[in-house]
Parts: C-alpha cells; sequence; structure tokens
C-alpha cells in the first residue's frame, strides 16, 4: 500500500518527472507481487474517473505499474498494455508530448504483436497502432513512420470485412497519396487512384460513406492534374529559383532511394544506414553540392542514381554469419571472431575498390524477425538485384576454374535470380581472386565464363546476358530451378517470384505443395501457358494437376516440329481443321476459379481398359487402354483403374504457339494432330468435376486416322 501511495504522491508531486520506475519490491514478501498488482489495478479504475491534470499523471503512473506487475504470461497482460496506452493517449491529446507519443508507439506495437492472430482485438490494435505513427510522420515528417502505415493498411485491407472494406481502401489510398507527395513515384499515385476508385465502385450511392470515397477519388485526381499542370510549365531547373530547385533536387533524391534497398551498408565506414541516414549522408557530401549547378532534371537524375550505385551480395550462407541485429549501430570493420563476418567484410572492400559507396547483403540487411518486412524484401529482391551497378557472387568451394560448375552456389534455390537478375555481374572463388585469371568488369559479357555457367545451369546464353522477367516460355523457367534446392522447402517457390513477376504472399509454415501450387495457379491464369501441365510422377495435394515438387521438370517435353510443305495435304482434313481451330478459338483461355481448373481441350473418350501386369514393389499397374480416335496406349498408373471405362477419357491441351491468322493457325493445328501427343489421363468424379491421375511415365498418345478431325470432341472441364 506505501509503494503504491508512493508512486502516486510522485505524480502528484513532480509533474517534470514523467518516468517513475517502480522501487524494489522485497523479495520476503509474501505474494507481494501479487498484492501490488491488484491494489494497482485497483487505484488505476479509480483514477479513471477523475479528470485534473494531477489525476491525469496519476493514471499514467499506475497503469505503467499494473503493466509492469503483469507478466507477459498472464492473460491480462494484452489488456494492461492497452490501458497503459490509451490513459497515455489521453494525456498526449492534451499536452502532446514527444517523449508520450513515443512510448505510444512502443506500446501499440507492443500489444499488437502480442495478440493472436485471430482474436478480436487485433484489428483494433493494429488501427490503434496505424493512428499513432501516423500523428508521428503528421508531426515530424519520417517518411519510415509513412511507410508502416502503409504496410498495416495493406495488412487491414487484407483481413478488412465487407463491410469495411471500401473505409480500408481509402485509407491505404490517402497513405500512398501523402507518400507520392514526398517521394513523387508514380507508382503510388497510381495505385492510391486506383484504391480509391474501387472504394468508389463498392460504395452504393446512398451509403453514409460514399462521401469519404468521393472525397478520396477527388484528392487523387486533383494531386495528379496539379502535378501535370507544374510540369508543363517548365522543366528546365535553370528557370527554378532556390528553394524551387532544392525541392526538385530533394524530390529526385527520395525517389531514387525509394528504388533501393531499404538498409544498405556504407562502405566507407562499415555502418548500416537506413533511407533517412543514406540521405543525410548525401546531403552532407560534396556530389550533393555539385546539383545545384546542373541545368536539367535529367542531369540531376543521373548524377543521383550515379551517387546512389550500390553492389549487391550473392553467396552461400556460411558459419557465423551476421545478422542485422550483430551489427546494427556499429562498425563492421571494429568486429570480428567469424568466417561470415570476414566474408561480409572482404565484400565491403570489394565494393570500395571498385567505386561503390553502398553495399548489400542479405544476411544482415533484412530485419528477418519482421514478418513485413521480410514480405517485402523477398518481393522485391529481383528488382534489387536488376537495379544493382554490380553484384558480386562469391563462390566459396571454388578454388580453381575446372571446378567453377560443381559449384554448390549453382544448386541453391536464391541463387537463380541472383544469376538472372543483375546486368553486371563478377564471380570470385574461395581465395576471392577471379576465375579464368580474368580482370572482367562484367562475366556477363566474357564468352567463356558465360560457356561456363552455361553449361552449369543449363540457361541459355541469351537469358544469361539480358533475362526479362515474366511469364514466357514458363516451362524452362521451371526447368532452370528443377535441380536447385533451398534450406525451407517453401523457398524453392518464393525464389522464382522474381522470375516470373508475380506478386504473392510469403506465408512460412505452408507446405513446399502449397507454394509451388499458388505459383502454378498464378502462371496459368496470367499466361493460359499450360506446358506446365507437361510432367509425370507424384500429384500435388494442393491440385491433382500439379506435381508435388519441381523435380519432374527435369524433363524437356518434346517440341512439336514446325509445319512443313503443305503440298500432299488432304483438302477434307484441312477443311476439318479449320472448322476445330474455330471452335478452339472461340474457348475461354485457361483459368483457376477457387484452385478448380477451367480447361478447354480436344478430349477422347476410353472405351476399353485391359490389365496386362499388377503392381510389384515401386512399379505400378500396367493397362493397355482403348480411346476413341486414338492408337491403344500402355500405360503404368500407381492407382488401379476402375473397370468402367466410360469413367475417363484422354485429353489433348491446346497449344496455340503460331498463330498469326486463321490460314497459318490451322496449319499449325492440323501439324500439331498429326503427332504424338502428352495426353492427360482425367477420371470423372460426381458433380461434373474430374480429377487428373499422375502416371510413372508419359502417356504417348496418336491419332489413329486424321480423317476423325472432323469428329473430335472438345470439352471444357473443371478440374480439382
Amino acid at each position: 500500500m506505501l509503494l503504491i501511495k508512493d508512486v502516486v504522491s510522485q505524480a502528484d508531486e513532480s509533474r517534470s518527472s514523467r518516468r517513475i520506475t517502480l522501487k524494489c519490491i522485497p523479495p520476503t514478501f509474501p505474494d507481494s507481487h501479487s498484492a501490488l498488482k491488484d491494489l494497482a489495478d485497483l487505484l488505476f479504475e479509480r483514477f479513471k474517473e477523475e479528470t485534473t491534470d494531477c489525476s491525469l499523471d496519476a493514471k499514467v503512473v499506475l497503469g505503467r505499474v499494473a503493466r509492469d506487475l503483469t507478466p507477459t504470461s498472464h492473460p491480462g497482460h494484452v489488456s494492461a498494455i492497452i490501458s497503459c496506452a490509451d490513459v497515455l493517449s489521453e494525456r498526449y491529446e492534451k499536452e502532446e508530448s514527444r517523449a508520450d507519443l513515443d512510448e505510444l508507439v512502443t506500446l501499440r506495437r507492443a500489444a499488437w504483436a502480442s495478440i493472436p492472430p485471430l482474436d478480436p482485438r487485433r484489428q483494433k490494435s493494429l488501427s490503434a497502432l496505424d493512428d499513432c505513427l501516423y500523428k508521428c510522420f503528421k508531426r515530424w515528417g519520417s517518411i519510415a513512420d509513412l511507410e508502416e502505415v502503409i504496410s498495416l493498411r495493406r495488412l487491414a485491407l487484407e483481413s478488412a470485412s465487407p463491410q469495411d472494406r471500401c473505409r480500408s481502401l481509402v485509407h491505404l489510398s490517402n497513405a500512398l497519396r501523402e507518400r507520392y507527395q514526398v517521394l513523387r513515384l508514380r507508382s503510388d499515385l497510381e495505385e492510391a487512384t486506383k484504391l480509391a476508385s474501387d472504394a468508389l465502385a463498392l460504395d452504393p450511392p446512398d451509403h453514409l460513406g460514399r462521401a469519404l470515397s468521393q472525397t478520396c477519388l477527388a484528392d487523387c485526381l486533383e494531386t495528379e492534374v496539379g502535378d501535370v499542370h507544374a510540369w508543363k510549365l517548365g522543366t528546365d531547373s535553370s528557370n527554378c529559383n532556390p528553394s524551387d530547385m532544392q525541392k526538385m533536387i530533394m524530390n529526385i533524391i527520395l525517389e531514387t532511394i525509394a528504388h533501393m534497398p531499404p538498409r544498405l551498408l556504407h562502405t566507407p565506414t562499415g555502418i548500416l544506414c537506413d533511407r533517412d541516414a543514406q540521405q543525410r549522408l548525401f546531403v552532407q557530401s560534396p556530389a550533393y553540392s555539385g546539383l545545384f549547378s546542373l541545368t536539367s532534371p535529367a542531369e540531376i537524375r543521373s548524377k543521383v542514381s550515379l551517387s546512389f550505385g550500390f553492389t549487391m551480395f550473392s553467396h552461400r550462407w556460411g558459419v557465423g554469419e551476421p545478422l542485422l541485429r550483430d551489427i546494427e549501430g556499429r562498425r563492421i570493420y571494429d568486429l570480428g571472431g567469424t568466417e561470415g563476418l570476414a566474408k561480409l567484410k572482404k565484400f565491403c572492400l570489394l565494393s570500395i575498390r571498385r567505386g561503390f559507396i553502398w553495399a548489400w547483403s542479405d544476411t544482415c540487411c533484412i530485419d528477418k524477425d519482421s514478418s513485413a518486412e521480410l514480405q517485402e524484401a523477398i518481393g522485391s529482391m529481383f528488382s534489387w538485384y536488376h537495379r544493382s551497378s554490380l553484384t558480386i557472387a562469391y563462390l566459396s568451394d571454388v578454388s580453381d576454374t575446372a571446378s567453377l560448375a560443381s559449384s554448390v552456389w549453382f544448386k541453391r534455390g536464391w541463387t537463380l535470380q541472383e544469376l538472372l537478375a543483375p546486368p553486371t555481374l563478377v564471380f570470385y572463388m574461395r581465395d576471392w581472386s577471379l576465375p579464368l585469371n580474368s580482370d572482367a568488369n562484367n562475366h556477363k559479357t566474357e564468352p567463356a565464363m558465360l560457356e561456363e555457367v552455361q553449361k552449369a545451369t543449363g540457361v541459355a546464353l541469351r537469358h544469361l546476358k539480358h533475362f526479362c522477367p515474366g511469364m514466357d516460355d514458363a516451362r524452362s523457367r521451371l526447368n532452370w530451378a528443377s535441380c536447385r534446392r533451398t534450406t525451407r522447402v517453401e523457398d524453392i517457390a518464393y525464389s522464382l517470384f522474381g522470375i516470373f513477376r508475380v506478386h504473392l504472399p510469403v506465408l512460412y509454415g505452408e507446405s513446399a505443395e502449397n507454394a509451388l501450387g499458388r505459383l502454378l495457379v498464378e502462371i496459368i491464369s496470367q499466361s493460359g501457358d499450360i506446358s506446365v501441365l507437361d510432367w509425370v510422377g507424384e500429384a500435388s495435394s494442393f491440385h491433382s494437376c500439379f506435381p508435388v515438387d519441381l523435380v519432374p521438370y527435369q524433363t524437356t517435353p518434346p517440341t512439336c516440329s514446325k509445319p512443313g510443305d503443305h503440298a500432299g495435304r488432304n483438302s477434307l482434313h484441312l477443311e476439318a481443321t479449320r472448322k476445330l481451330y474455330s471452335t478452339l478459338a472461340k474457348q475461354p483461355r485457361p483459368h483457376f476459379v477457387h484452385r478448380r481448373l477451367k480447361l478447354s481441350s480436344i478430349a477422347y473418350r476410353v472405351t476399353e481398359v485391359k490389365l496386362l501386369a499388377i503392381a510389384t514393389g515401386s512399379v505400378g499397374h500396367t493397362y493397355e487402354v482403348h480411346v476413341a480416335h486414338l492408337m491403344p496406349v500402355v500405360v503404368t498408373l500407381p492407382i488401379c483403374l476402375e473397370e468402367d471405362p466410360s469413367t475417363y477419357i484422354f485429353l489433348r491441351p491446346w497449344l496455340p504457339k503460331w498463330a498469326e491468322n486463321e490460314a497459318d493457325a490451322t496449319w499449325e493445328l492440323l501439324a500439331q494432330l498429326e503427332q504424338p501427343f502428352n495426353a492427360l489421363l482425367l477420371q470423372r468424379l460426381p458433380h461434373n468435376q474430374y480429377r487428373r491421375i499422375a502416371s510413372d511415365s508419359a502417356i504417348t498418345a496418336r491419332v489413329q486416322d486424321l480423317a476423325s478431325i472432323g469428329d473430335s470432341e472438345i470439352l471444357s472441364l473443371e478440374i480439382i
């Protein structure tokens, strides 16, 4: 009792001393901790009703006491943090003390991190943290606070209920528009406008929140119109007054930094810098002063980009790799003791020798304890390597050029994008010497080195020199990754997101099958490329048309030969093919709806199934399958087929590769029909759904007679 009274009297007597800490509790006093907590809670509830300044200070002190006395394992721990934050927020609204707001952010962050995902308080806690950080941004203008607000609002939008979705869209739009006004990133304003439009489309005309959506969209459009007008008035910096010139230069600096990793090592000092520190160091440099003598935004942009050139590190993790917490706030050159740290120092020194003051390593430049930052890093990694001025690849297991291709670096999942993305790449061996005794500035322009890398990876030279991320030739891109491995099984799919230019959430803890399945769904949905369905082996639990892993893509499917001489082709066959093409061309492209594949193909009905051999050991059941309009096919399957053949069909996926016009497309289709093809064996399920039956080897089928083209059946099936 005396202890709590002493705490309260301290609040009454000294308004200037904001942080009053708990005095030591005698350890010999029985149940003292629990009794003090109960007393603090009681007094805290009593003082909540008081409205004087002294009582407000007392409430803050008692809130801290109640929080400190509540163990983290106690069910009321989160409630104690929230209550303490609430009274601190009340005092901040009256006095606007920065110390209170800083402490409030810490408390709100701790509360949100402690609440389980399904707890109904989590959304409200996220909103409270958002509000505090936004106040920090509006008061002190820190872009880091605004970026965290944007991350939180993205999370809020993902989990928003239908009735709250419009408000979440508007809040995220407003934050992006404000970031645009600081960093001048066109993509921010475009996304903000789209989100505001989406919110307005969701709001009924008579909805109370419609005015909020309308105002948000108008603000975005007004910002866009104002910027266009400003640039039309003149972009020559020679016409700017000093304040306008400084603002334009700062906008260019901020835009440049925004496309770089959020943390970089400053190689001259060995200190890790966030974006604010990167900006501050540049403003203090002679290069910044020199910008004011330039006469055009293009020249300024070029000089700023040159000053912020950065190197990226590509390597296999080893022993004692330094993490963010190991080097933050310290000079790496003053640290020692591990192989990983020695490697990091050598990388930074090489960067300096090659003329770069900024460097990035995946070991220490990402806060891996932050799921939001890890998500952003994985989503941005390909872009960072692509934007880098130089990527240094360290092959720690290579002592001479002869063993180059055997390096484990060529077998790891993440290093595939680190090989393809950067325009400038230099390899170093174990002793930090260059292979092939070269003094190259870019091994991507060295024919001898490219030949070695091509042998080690199977990637075509044109992709090694100039790689474009996207969906083109998806089957080949999966083939490049099929022999690679990652420490975390999900990463084998995540490491391909940048290569395919897809933006998907990173969900550590999901299965590798689920991660790969989500990627393959995105590939088919965006590109319509169903070559990824051409595989043999074990089927995934995610979808019957997907393999359990990337291993089946190690095999390259046979390519269809291009049509040769048209002479000698039966005109009746050609007319039947033209009609078939006309029907196929009207079919919807492959797509997924709730993990169900909608696929239009040429279908062949199974008419008879003959068992040739029963499964023995690892060898499955062997069948002779008779199919309408096809030659009999012998297949080996891991399951027993049912006696009723009408349950099964063969599918011939249609791959329109060369169709420029209907005449050429018809000839192409006829050429395809003449050739053997890898069929998909499907089993009909209830509710008119189908499931693919995986096989141990390719099901190679061939039409009996081209005269049957006119009888071809086109089906649009739902496959699970």
